[in-house]
């Protein structure tokens, strides 16, 4: 029994290391391990691979499709201003004394459909234009954004990387939406409140450049991005959370009509189908065919390394729930409980401090633990959520972000170091503490 268990943990710290020393590609490493270990555990060559090429169809069969179109939402919001106005109608309505709660709540709303970089690359003009108007450094609002930015990349669906732990821990989707949303306020809250409190008086040189040249004022392109309604920008978005999460809390008899129709539109892919189809409408082209057109092969260009590397991490957990070790682990969890409760935020907090990925985190922790999920002290979705908190868990230079607020911002790596970084540690603990007061309370 010992001797398989050092061969798993073995080959997954040799994956942990492949990925953050030696730089090899995630899903290369994800796969070449996968085969590693599958023969190594006694499986065959032959077999191995069946298993490997099974796990991978299988994790793809529907998270695939879900990823592409929630990256279609993001491409429309980007293409008609929706994010720019979300954001500038929520700060607008809050107040200048608000503004951290505020920009924290737009990234949380905003990162749902949009990629953490591409939406604050987005919101770039909206940060810069407020830090000077409310006379607040720079960080102080670009890291409140940021907060809100990441919980929502990280745990709530249909984001790309809480759709894909969903899928290889085969999660209740609408009882993990309902932990993630408290989970990720909470999260968000933790990094707010510190900016409020260590940001406020970090100045950059670049706050003295924004003064100069920033102009208050709506440009052009700020009035084209202002122009719309709303209601309508945040239906997308609204729409797949309510319909995926209502199956949560609403039973209907499945062998009514209205039950086989609602318990259809519940389903993830139906949900996000229907907040796709609503985008669709804001497009005000002349040309619309070519735009949709255009907007959905920059969602599956920007989805493509997500979904790769989601299917090497289904293929990884599927050959190491096939070997059977699973069992082996039973027992050594069950003589020590309490580690098997903070394992999965552990592992991801490894993950992320190794790679600086959210996504190789989410997808590695989760193929990781997929195997021995049943197994774990805490409930699946608990352990997604877990996942997710130890994901964003510490950011550092290793992490594309960091660089992004050091090259937008011209923001030193070591100013970075004592806000960035000391941030997503704090964001990391809140949301565990959220996850072990859901678990006293009984969830």
């Amino acid at each position: 029994m010992l001797l398989n268990l050092s061969i798993l943990l073995g080959f997954l710290l040799l994956l942990i290391l492949s990925i953050s020393k030696w730089k090899v590609h995630p899903f290369i490493a994800l796969i070449l391990i996968a085969l590693a270990l599958g023969m190594s555990l006694g499986m065959g060559g032959e077999k191995t691979v069946e298993v490997l090429l099974q796990g991978f169809s299988e994790t793809l069969r529907w998270i695939a499709i879900i990823i592409i179109l929630g990256a279609f939402i993001g491409e429309v919001l980007q293409e008609t201003g929706g994010a720019f106005r979300i954001s500038n109608r929520i700060v607008k309505g809050v107040g200048e004394k608000k503004l951290p709660w505020a920009m924290g709540f737009t990234g949380y709303l905003v990162s749902i459909p949009v990629f953490v970089d591409v939406a604050y690359i987005l919101l770039q003009p909206v940060t810069e234009s407020l830090a000077v108007k409310s006379k607040k450094p720079v960080l102080y609002l670009g890291l409140a954004l940021a907060a809100g930015l990441t919980v929502s990349h990280t745990l709530i669906p249909p984001t790309p990387g809480p759709m894909a732990v969903a899928s290889l821990l085969e999660v209740d989707m609408g009882r993990m939406l309902m932990i993630n949303l408290i989970v990720a306020a909470c999260a968000m809250a933790g990094g707010v409140l510190f900016v409020i409190y260590f940001v406020k008086n970090t100045w950059l040189d670049y706050d003295k450049k924004l003064a100069k040249t920033t102009t208050i004022d709506d440009t052009k392109a700020a009035e084209k991005f202002t122009s719309g309604y709303l209601f309508f920008d945040i239906l997308p978005i609204l729409i797949p959370i309510l319909l995926i999460g209502s199956g949560a809390f609403i039973d209907v008899a499945e062998n009514s009509v209205i039950g086989a129709i609602f318990n259809f539109v519940s389903l993830p892919l139906i949900a996000v189908f229907f907040g796709a189809f609503i985008a669709i409408f804001q497009l005000k082209s002349a040309d619309k065919r070519s735009t949709i057109n255009r907007l959905v092969e920059q969602a599956i260009l920007k989805s493509a390394l997500v979904i790769m590397i989601t299917g090497a991490g289904g293929s990884l957990g599927y050959v190491i729930k096939q070997s059977g070790i699973q069992n082996e682990v039973v027992t050594v969890f069950s003589a020590f409980p309490f580690l098997g409760i903070l394992l999965p935020f552990i592992v991801a907090a490894i993950l992320t401090i190794s790679t600086g990925s959210i996504t190789v985190s989410l997808v590695g922790t989760a193929s990781m633990l997929s195997p021995i999920v049943d197994s774990l002290p805490v409930s699946a979705e608990m352990t997604a959520a877990l996942i997710g908190c130890g994901s964003f868990c510490v950011f550092h230079a290793n992490s594309s972000f960091f660089w992004l607020l050091n090259r937008l911002h011209e923001a030193p790596p070591n100013i970075l170091y004592k806000t960035y970084t000391l941030q997503s540690l704090v964001m990391g603990l809140s949301g565990l503490i959220a996850v072990l007061l859901l678990m006293a309370l009984g969830f």
